[in-house]
């Protein structure tokens, strides 16, 4: 057999073992999530509302949330203030992190030229964006948050990384009047959905631009 083609037949049977892995990950993550569906430690609608008291009691863990104020004031998100730290604000990008747990919201502001984005074009352009780099993503869940200024619209999708598989949410929203857009990405591990699953998805209700 010749060098380049053991190298090949080496080649093709890792990339089939790392397929192989992808899928038993991904798998594993589908049947999390449908256990967490049926036993939720909180429903999203009381999540929604104990987040707007400034307090989630969750059974063994109360999560305190204050609302961040970024961008002079134009954008305002509740933070879980014991779980999210900022790491970095600079150039119109906000980082918040907790590395141990591997949770992070990330923030960017900036001014649309564009008056033909569209919820349709931003979730082709992830997609895509995604496949171009060769990172495979589940879509799982879309929507809108209506708002007279500034409408916010979510994905939410699960993405296999070496640390594991991470349950990812991008918002957006454009601010009719002055036309700033502020494009959000919340993500925590997949291990750890019972909790932030609904936190994250609740964030947007309290979302608000300015």
């Amino acid at each position: 057999m010749s060098q380049n083609k053991r190298e090949l037949e080496e080649l093709l049977l890792r990339q089939q073992h790392e397929t192989e892995l992808l899928k038993e990950s991904l798998q594993k993550a589908n049947e999390q999530e449908k256990e967490n569906q049926k036993n939720p430690l909180l429903p999203l609608e009381e999540v929604i509302q104990q987040m707007g008291t400034g307090m989630i009691s969750f059974p063994d863990a109360p999560m305190r949330i204050r609302l961040g104020r970024y961008f002079d004031d134009h954008v305002a998100i509740p933070i879980p203030i014991d779980y999210l730290k900022e790491y970095s604000n600079e150039n119109g990008v906000v980082t918040l992190l907790n590395d141990a747990m591997g949770i992070s919201l990330t923030l960017q502001y900036t001014i649309s030229k564009d008056d033909t984005v569209s919820f349709k074009s931003v979730k082709t352009g992830l997609v895509n964006q995604m496949k171009a780099s060769g990172i495979y993503i589940e879509l799982l869940e879309e929507g809108t948050v209506e708002d007279e200024k500034a409408p916010v619209h979510f994905i939410t999708y699960r993405m296999p990384t070496a640390r594991g598989v991470m349950f990812q949410m991008v918002f957006y929203a454009i601010h009719k009047e002055h036309k700033g857009m502020v494009i959000g990405n919340y993500n925590c591990f997949y291990k750890d959905l019972p909790i932030w699953e609904n936190v994250i998805k609740a964030t947007v209700s309290y979302f608000t631009f300015e």
